[in-house]
């Protein structure tokens, strides 16, 4: 086995507020800002300082539609822009790394229109001329998703949400600055640090033994270590914190050498969210229960239950007051830490939930190869009928769905 890990992104931690005179130094040529447009604050004051007068493009990027990335492309050939500097959530971020690289080759654009129809994933080609992407500073303003330093991006096209891969779409630089983070309510802090949680712990349960191994268990360890002191604190620092985390499960070492497709509970909550509109890892706190579950009574497909075990005995021994079984515990974890879950999922949800993630995942693809519609039926109706009362991160009982 070679392992050779090689991160082409510059990563940057910064105190709170230094992003405005740091950015100055990493930027190339003409410059340009999309950024958040409830961000005004973090906006200004990027303004103010070595991004003063550059041309801004305010944008709202839930999804991230074939449209949104267009609007991007256009503000950067328009402005001519070398540079383009990003701040906002995980869909401003996908909309600005999709734009610069279909603004370098726009056969790119084109090829995933075309092949959005045969499946979820698109792995677009290589680029044709690298040198004509415009430099990407990626600034995140929310926890988990990672995407300042990821290699995919989520798009909405007329046919479902995709996944589009390239290596082109890691930011050159991913900067982390505590005061862009210190205003995220702690509710969404936890949210992502569950999908970080997930991420690793999803595609170690799908992969092989791994020398990695012990990476992806201490880093899990960290996460739920920090969902703990989160629980107990409210301090800025901790969002930064959980920020860094979350840039860790792509940069790191913890899932070098693993099945690339092994977090099947991704492909059907990206599809329940989809369908039913909900947030992302509302749909994921939903299935990921009912799956783990499945892999405990032996449905080697969504995963191996010794690894699952395995890693599960690490974040009991973190936090001993956790069930010590897989399926109820991390349903423990996810009331602890106030994530709920949907509130009802439809027939109808139920069913076009999973036509789409058998068409667009399933069948020869290797994403959910050997799970069928009935398997996914099954985990869709346990999470149907799942407990809905949550804690809030204060410890306080609500209701799923439930404004704060």
């Amino acid at each position: 086995m070679i392992a050779d890990h090689m991160w082409r992104t510059r990563c940057v931690i910064l105190d709170d507020g230094t992003a405005a005179k740091y950015i100055g130094g990493m930027t190339r040529g003409r410059t340009g800002l999309v950024v958040d447009g409830h961000l005004t604050g973090h906006r200004d004051k990027l303004l103010a300082g070595n991004l003063k007068g550059v041309p801004v493009l305010e944008l709202n990027a839930a999804p991230v539609t074939v449209e949104c990335v267009r609007k991007v492309g256009s503000f950067i050939r328009e402005n001519g822009l070398q540079t383009v500097a990003g701040l906002g959530g995980g869909s401003v971020l996908d909309a600005v790394k999709l734009a610069a690289l279909f603004t370098a080759d726009p056969s790119l654009a084109v090829f995933a229109e075309r092949h959005a129809k045969r499946s979820g994933l698109l792995v677009l080609p290589p680029v044709t001329n690298p040198k004509e992407r415009p430099k990407t500073i990626l600034m995140p303003s929310t926890v988990g998703t990672g995407a300042e330093v990821s290699a995919v991006a989520c798009l909405d096209t007329a046919v479902g949400r995709r996944l589009v891969v390239s290596r082109y779409l890691t930011g050159d630089a991913a900067l982390l600055d505590a005061g862009h983070l210190a205003s995220l309510p702690k509710q969404l802090v936890f949210e992502g640090l569950l999908e970080a949680f997930l991420r690793v712990a999803g595609t170690m349960i799908g992969s092989y033994r791994s020398i990695f191994d012990d990476d992806g268990h201490l880093l899990i360890q960290r996460i739920v270590r920090l969902g703990e002191l989160l629980s107990r604190n409210d301090e800025p620092g901790l969002s930064l914190a959980a920020a860094r985390l979350s840039m860790e499960t792509h940069t790191g070492w913890a899932l070098m050498g693993r099945n690339p497709y092994g977090a099947k509970h991704w492909y059907v909550a990206n599809e329940l969210a989809y369908v039913t509109g909900a947030r992302k890892m509302t749909a994921t706190a939903s299935v990921i229960g009912p799956i783990w579950r499945e892999i405990s009574q032996g449905a080697a497909a969504w995963g191996d239950s010794a690894r699952l075990n395995n890693l599960w005995g690490m974040v009991t021994a973190t936090d001993p007051s956790l069930d010590p079984d897989p399926g109820r515990g991390i349903d423990e974890l996810m009331w602890q830490w106030g994530i709920a879950r949907l509130p009802t999922i439809t027939e109808e949800t139920l069913v076009r939930t999973t036509d789409a993630s058998i068409r667009n995942w399933g069948g020869g693809l290797p994403m959910l190869r050997g799970i069928d519609a009935a398997q996914i039926q099954h985990v869709l109706s346990e999470a149907a009928g799942g407990p809905n009362n949550l804690p809030g991160p204060t410890g306080n009982l609500r209701v799923a769905g439930e404004r704060r």
